[in-house]
């Protein structure tokens, strides 16, 4: 798809610092396991997704704050090295940054994490013409008034919104309202609607939301996307051996966004999201193991 705009993907929201490690064996109370294996990489929601999309070819932007720590640094020279535009990742002055423990045990992960004492991003830190300079606008709700802020502008230039949301916040329900593309995990879409059985929520929430395209991620069984009163079933892609599942959903969003730049239909963005999130999926941590376009040959052609 040829666009004007600077970036093909801008996302706002999470940005953090993960610790890896994958046990044999959860300690009880007491107890102690040794770990097998540990690395360091960057994390976060927004951040994983954005470097999705520039692995995957897309010019890229992150915005968000780290503190003025040394891991607030290592933040954003992970954004750096991956080509991914860091002039409007805040540092904040004398604060700590977001960092997150991700254990794994049988490949699926267990996150611990603290969020540092670092600022929340508010609607005045959004500039109105760098929103404006993207094609598909990417977010989480880390900073959910400056996202709110940031989607409405997206949504005022026609450009398409997706969201990467899994907990409450009060902007929520408008910035849902407004998104082009929700894309949400099965467990928050019970708990956002209250219902027990996948049909009653997802009727619950077109009545609510009807204007956008719902897609529900299962984990290992795929994913289901609504648009309208179309239902499209995308199975998971397998990979063998599972190592982590650590930043699968976020990878997902990534790549999801960065086939809507692309200009991939509906189908044909679920098949790619699951693919790329897959192959996260073969080594550990969010970020180790995402696709570049190179690793794609013979799989996808971008």
């Amino acid at each position: 798809m040829e666009s004007s705009r600077r970036f093909d993907v801008i996302a706002i929201g999470g940005v953090a610092w993960d610790y890896i490690g994958i046990v044999n064996n959860y300690p009880g109370p007491g107890e102690k396991a040794e770990i097998s294996f540990l690395e360091q990489q960057g994390g976060g929601q927004a951040g994983t997704a954005i470097v999705t999309a520039a692995r995957l070819g897309g010019t890229c932007a992150v915005t968000g704050v780290t503190g003025d720590d040394e891991t607030g640094e290592k933040i954003r020279q992970s954004f750096v090295e991956e080509g991914v535009d860091v002039s409007r990742l805040f540092m904040d002055k004398g604060a700590t940054s977001h960092t997150a423990f991700c254990f794994t045990h049988g490949g699926e992960r267990t996150i611990f994490y603290n969020r540092g004492n670092k600022r929340l991003l508010s609607e005045k830190d959004v500039d109105r013409d760098f929103i404006k300079n993207c094609s598909c606008l990417l977010t989480d709700v880390h900073h959910s008034r400056a996202s709110l802020e940031a989607v409405r502008i997206a949504r005022k230039e026609n450009i398409p919104v997706v969201t990467d949301i899994e907990r409450y916040s009060p902007e929520n329900d408008e910035i849902f309202s407004l998104a082009t593309h929700n894309i949400l995990p099965v467990k928050y879409l019970f708990t956002f609607t209250g219902e027990k059985t996948l049909q009653k929520a997802v009727t619950l929430w077109q009545k609510k939301f009807s204007s956008s395209i719902l897609v529900v991620t299962l984990g290992e069984e795929g994913s289901l996307a609504y648009n309208g009163g179309k239902v499209i079933r995308q199975k998971a892609y397998r990979v063998f051996p599972v190592v982590d599942t650590t930043g699968a959903g976020d990878v997902f969003h990534g790549a999801f966004a960065r086939g809507i730049t692309l200009g991939y239909s509906l189908e044909k963005n679920l098949e790619f999201a699951s693919l790329v999130a897959g192959l996260k999926c073969k080594m550990p941590g969010g970020r180790k193991g995402i696709p570049g376009t190179g690793q794609l040959k013979g799989l996808w052609n971008i």
